[in-house]
């Protein structure tokens, strides 16, 4: 009996560690891309002509930005949420 419990205390910890882990994964700098792309409708990663990785108070951060059709965008992606925490649309003549 002693083994079974030791080894459903271990199956426990190995799950809840894994699950831990796996809460706190921060996107990756491919899916901050992306999310930025989606919303600038035409653009294409050649367009991105700014990105970084960036500690911000402490958090990790992407930011970068996108030139299309005249318009600079600015943007600051949470990496841990995925959430912009910034979004700035300029007009600018190339």
């Amino acid at each position: 009996m002693t083994k079974f419990v030791k080894t459903l205390v271990l199956a426990v910890v190995a799950v809840v560690g894994t699950a831990t882990f796996t809460s706190v994964e921060a996107i990756s700098s491919d899916e901050a891309v992306q999310s930025a792309l989606a919303r600038v409708p035409g653009a294409t990663i050649a367009n991105v002509t700014e990105f970084n990785r960036d500690y911000d108070h402490g958090r990790l951060e992407y930011e970068g930005e996108i030139h299309y059709n005249g318009y600079e965008y600015d943007f600051e992606i949470d990496a841990d949420t995925g959430t912009f925490t910034k979004w700035e649309v300029e007009r600018k003549h190339y």
